[in-house]
C-alpha cells in the first residue's frame, strides 16, 4: 500500500495542549485537553488524546517539542479520528492551517534536523 502522505514525519511523543479556537491554551482551562503526539510533520500531527474531537473542527495546539524544549503554537483542523480504547482514548490526525513564521522555522528545524526516526 502506497503512503499518501507528502510530508516527512518524525515518530515521537511530545506534550500537546488542545483548545477550541475560542478557548484559552493552558491545561485545566475550559475547553482544553491534553494529548501526546504519535508523529509530527510540517503538514500536521497525529495525536493520542482522551478528547473526542469532531472531524472538521478547528483547534489550537500548544506543542512542546521534547528534544529542543521549544514550544510551538498552531491552528489545526481535525481531519480524522478513531476510537482506540473503548471511548476513553482516541487517535486523531490534524492538519496545520496556521503557523506563525517563527513556529514554522522551529518546526522545520525539529523535523528536518531531527535525530528522531523520520518516516514517509
Amino acid at each position: 500500500m502506497k503512503d499518501r502522505r507528502r510530508d516527512v514525519r518524525v515518530l515521537e511523543e511530545n506534550k500537546v495542549v488542545i483548545s477550541l479556537m475560542t478557548g484559552e491554551v493552558r491545561p485545566g482551562a475550559p475547553g482544553t485537553a491534553c494529548a501526546l503526539t504519535r508523529d509530527i510533520s510540517m503538514g500536521g500531527v497525529r495525536l493520542l488524546t482522551a478528547a473526542a474531537l469532531d472531524v472538521g473542527s478547528r483547534v489550537r495546539l500548544d506543542i512542546t517539542l521534547g528534544r529542543s524544549r521549544k514550544r510551538i503554537r498552531a491552528a489545526a483542523e481535525v481531519r480524522w479520528i478513531r476510537d482506540v480504547y473503548g471511548g476513553e482514548v482516541f487517535e486523531a490526525g490534524l492538519q496545520f492551517v496556521g503557523l506563525d513564521p517563527d513556529d514554522e522555522i522551529a518546526l522545520m528545524d525539529h523535523v528536518f534536523g531531527s535525530k528522531g526516526r523520520p518516516t514517509g
